[in-house]
């Protein structure tokens, strides 16, 4: 496990070094959200594997004049990133947060925080919406900085519309096998219940769950579905949390492993891996800590 994360530290430093976009920090990795997420990613793996070069020069970043730009663009574009990018940026400053007790992002991130959530109060909340505009994601990364800032009205706000909304069984787990999904939108579904509701309600849904497939993904149909496994790696652990039934213990393993295996033959594409794949992988992983 080291070893790959050291990879994958390599990974997020070259895509961070590069210009692709005119925005102050967020400029690497392709695009704005991927750039977002693998200052995450580096973060983390840096604190994780104690690699002080790469931690210094990533807090460095975060901690520049770069980032008031940053806040800057998102209050001046209000639907810039909505609801995706912006939900990473709670998860980025969350952990920017815990691992050095610095909170002077805190205001700039609660106005973003109101505003993901004033924006998903207008948009429609069903689980099986696919790729950037799914709510669930947004929910959990949501419900995880109003848990973490002590916004109660948040927390409870999410509480009711993830009652409402997400414990249905409008989709079926087989969905990952055959659209080429960018999440597994039933994982993601079970993630949310799981963060938002506890442990005994995702229990509840599952029985009302017909699964008969746990296998990791093998027939990779996009681009986009190169993160399928890591995605359904994160619902996997959130089910094993919540029973101890070994099944989903080792479907979380297995499919943690298959993302992994990815990195030897797809680390040199850029576009299609390099820029966010390494980084949903490294999520999985983290889960279970």
């Amino acid at each position: 496990m080291a070893e790959i994360i050291r990879e994958f530290i390599k990974t997020f430093r070259h895509e961070l070094a590069q210009k692709d976009t005119e925005h102050a920090v967020f400029h690497g990795s392709w695009d704005w959200h991927s750039a977002a997420h693998s200052h995450w990613a580096l973060l983390e793996s840096a604190h994780l594997m104690d690699d002080e070069e790469s931690l210094e020069w990533v807090l460095q970043r975060l901690h520049g004049k770069g980032m008031k730009e940053e806040f800057q663009y998102l209050r001046q574009n209000p639907d810039f990133e909505m609801p995706y990018g912006r939900a990473w940026l709670l998860r980025l400053i969350l952990r920017l947060e815990e691992l050095t007790g610095n909170s002077d992002h805190r205001d700039s991130t609660q106005e973003v925080a109101l505003g993901l959530r004033k924006w998903l109060s207008s948009s429609e909340m069903k689980p099986s919406i696919p790729e950037y505009k799914n709510p669930s994601w947004a929910l959990v990364q949501l419900h995880a900085w109003a848990t973490h800032s002590g916004d109660q009205g948040t927390i409870d706000w999410i509480n009711e519309v993830t009652e409402k909304y997400f414990t249905g069984n409008e989709l079926d787990l087989g969905r990952d096998t055959k659209k080429g999904e960018f999440f597994s939108l039933w994982s993601l579904q079970a993630l949310l219940i799981f963060s938002v509701l506890g442990p005994e309600r995702l229990k509840s849904w599952l029985d009302s769950q017909k699964i008969d497939d746990v296998q990791v993904v093998k027939e990779l149909l996009s681009d986009h579905h190169l993160s399928i496994n890591a995605s359904r790696a994160w619902g996997f652990h959130a089910l094993y949390s919540a029973t101890g039934d070994e099944k989903w213990q080792s479907a979380y393993v297995e499919h943690v492993r298959a993302a992994m295996e990815l990195h030897s033959e797809w680390k040199d594409n850029r576009s299609a891996y390099s820029h966010w794949v390494p980084q949903f992988t490294l999520y999985a992983i983290l889960i279970a800590y």
